[in-house]
């Protein structure tokens, strides 16, 4: 009901925020794959690598965003439940693909090509950016739905949290 949120939303204090947050799923490239079987400290590594540059001309190198951070440029100014908005749509975002079992054993201890096999076999990602209506009210792709994001945690007791989800139920 967004006319009820709306009034409870009036409610919570609010903070400003400024950060920036990549388009698309790492490589940040529409059309790209997003690349999987990352854990916390490499997706930490992999930001740190990457150089930017702010408006005023400053540079500096990215990181992984909070979930605060995350979970805002998902959600909006109005904290909608999907990032396209109030009304869930399974088809605007990669979600709801049937569960498939994970063998766990074949990615440990077998050759690289059994591996191999075994992620193709589990693989039911799409493109970053190529679900148009996945998309947040600031032009976030995919923050629901193809994979999970690795993020820092706003909160004590975990450096890390998962967002987004993947394909799954």
């Amino acid at each position: 009901d967004k006319a009820k949120w709306h009034a409870e939303l009036a409610k919570f204090p609010t903070k400003a925020m400024h950060f920036c947050i990549d388009r698309f799923e790492y490589p940040n490239r529409k059309g790209a794959y997003p690349i999987i079987t990352v854990d916390w400290v490499e997706a930490g590594a992999l930001c740190r690598a990457q150089k930017t540059k702010a408006p005023d001309g400053t540079a500096g190198t990215k990181r992984l965003c909070t979930e605060v951070e995350w979970t805002f440029a998902c959600e909006g100014d109005d904290a909608a439940p999907y990032p396209y908005g109030y009304v869930r749509d399974k088809s605007a975002c990669l979600v709801d693909k049937t569960w498939r079992q994970f063998f766990g054993g074949f990615l440990r201890g077998n050759p690289v090509k059994t591996a191999m096999l075994e992620l193709d076999y589990l693989w039911q990602g799409v493109p970053s950016g190529s679900m148009p209506r996945c998309k947040s009210v600031f032009g976030v792709y995919d923050m629901t739905g193809n994979v999970d994001e690795w993020t820092e945690s706003s909160y004590g007791g975990r450096k890390s949290i998962l967002k987004g989800g993947y394909w799954g139920p």
